[in-house]
């Protein structure tokens, strides 16, 4: 049973690593015409949860893997597409922006999708399916 709520814990952390990478992608699309502004991206949630201490699966048998931290607490760190910077200093490129947004909800979905089938799982395995 601590499995799922294992895993409850991952896709929720993903889930907020994918609300605070929009919520920057959201800030350089502002600033797009903003000279000398640097475009920024939060490092990718494999990055962050294997960087911190955080919650640790508990192995049951030998080969089980170990998971890292959860993604709070990821700081921006400038990145730029290649070729995007201006001559004003801007390096937002707009076509990069939209490309990482595309990314964001594909891994906010995949949260909410494992959030969604392992609460099904709990509820089946106590004998409340919808």
């Amino acid at each position: 049973m601590d499995h799922n709520l294992t895993l409850l814990r991952l896709s929720s952390a993903l889930a907020a690593h994918a609300a605070s990478r929009q919520t920057v992608v959201t800030e350089n699309i502002a600033h797009a015409d903003t000279p000398g502004y640097k475009a920024r991206d939060l490092p990718g949630f494999a990055e962050t949860l294997a960087a911190g201490p955080g919650f640790a699966a508990r192995a049951t048998r030998p080969g089980h893997l170990e998971f890292g931290a959860p993604a709070h607490g990821a700081e921006p760190v400038e990145t730029a597409a290649f070729g995007a910077e201006s001559p004003n200093g801007n390096s937002v490129s707009l076509e990069d922006q939209m490309v990482r947004s595309a990314e964001i909800r594909q891994s906010h979905d995949l949260a909410l999708g494992v959030y969604r089938k392992t609460m099904d799982i709990l509820r089946t395995s106590i004998g409340k399916a919808r």
